[in-house]
């Protein structure tokens, strides 16, 4: 059994839109799943821009939020570990202001250095 040739193109274009809508919404989902990764390992990265701001989960988040975060996240998982992610051209004295925000805390902070420049 043949379908007319109208069925046939409204069945093709049906499926293209399918295909164009799940495409579509995998571009959206994967870079946000491929940042949040890293905290279902129990690693909450936080990104440090060459500005000096910051970014939790492609948010972008205020210095002073960070000891509320701190102590939220001890509260849910003591073996939380963080990971602060430098831009490379984030000057040493940005990263040192930063410091004193995460001395208070008794998670693990991790301080993950940009890769070094190829020649």
């Amino acid at each position: 059994m043949t379908l007319p040739l109208a069925q046939r193109r409204a069945l093709g274009y049906s499926v293209a839109s399918l295909c164009l809508t799940l495409g579509a919404t995998a571009m959206l989902l994967l870079p946000q799943w491929h940042q949040q990764r890293p905290a279902s390992d129990g690693v909450i990265v936080i990104h440090l821009a060459a500005d000096g701001g910051l970014r939790l989960w492609n948010q972008p988040i205020e210095r002073s939020m960070i000891p509320a975060l701190l102590a939220r996240l001890n509260r849910l998982d003591p073996d939380t570990r963080i990971r602060v992610s430098l831009a490379p051209q984030v000057p040493w004295g940005v990263v040192q202001d930063l410091i004193p925000f995460f001395d208070s805390s008794s998670l693990d902070v991790d301080l993950q250095l940009p890769a070094a420049a190829r020649s």
